[in-house]
């Protein structure tokens, strides 16, 4: 879940001695990266796509939940705390399969953010009822206390200007896309 980001954190973790499950999700198997540097990091790795053209079919918030009901089925230690970076939608349902369990999840946000400074307000979230900005009060929030909601519609709001961004050819790189 958001290897680039999460990967450091992990391989810390790990190297302190805390046990780690990683568990990354991909759409398709030609966008699967970091695989050596996460089995290093990790204790336990599951690599899944949603066409299952690499490790296993399905999506991370199924195998969260397997890897719970498992380490209760077996005795085993819970989760102390489950960091998630990806899609805001992947993290809405993820925060949906911890919060029976009581497991803290922490959620690392990647709106639109113009200023850097909160002014603008692109990078808008509410957390616990209360407004945040990604920018200068993030970007990482208790997942428990997002309004997932809210986030997701402001994400679409910008949608069509990224989608034209995505199009355009920059001179200064000879050509190549941004996107």
């Amino acid at each position: 879940m958001g290897c680039a980001i999460a990967y450091p954190i992990a391989k810390e973790m790990h190297a302190k001695g805390i046990d780690v499950t990683f568990i990354a999700g991909f759409r398709s198997a030609d966008i699967v990266i970091l695989k050596d540097e996460l089995k290093a990091a990790s204790d336990k790795l599951i690599i899944a796509t949603d066409d299952g053209s690499y490790g296993e079919k399905g999506f991370t918030t199924v195998f969260l939940k397997n890897e719970i009901e498992a380490n209760i089925r077996e005795n085993k230690p819970q989760f102390d705390r489950v960091i998630a970076i990806g899609p805001d939608i992947m993290m809405k349902f993820l925060a949906d399969v911890t919060r029976p369990y009581g497991i803290s999840t922490i959620i690392s946000l990647d709106p639109i953010m113009v200023d850097g400074t909160g002014m603008c307000g692109c990078c808008r979230v509410i957390v616990g009822g209360e407004t945040k900005f990604a920018c200068v009060d993030g970007p990482d929030f208790d997942a428990h206390q997002v309004d997932f909601d809210s986030l997701i519609k402001r994400a679409a709001f910008y949608k069509d200007e990224q989608d034209e961004a995505a199009k355009h050819i920059c001179r200064i790189t000879g050509g190549k896309r941004n996107g």
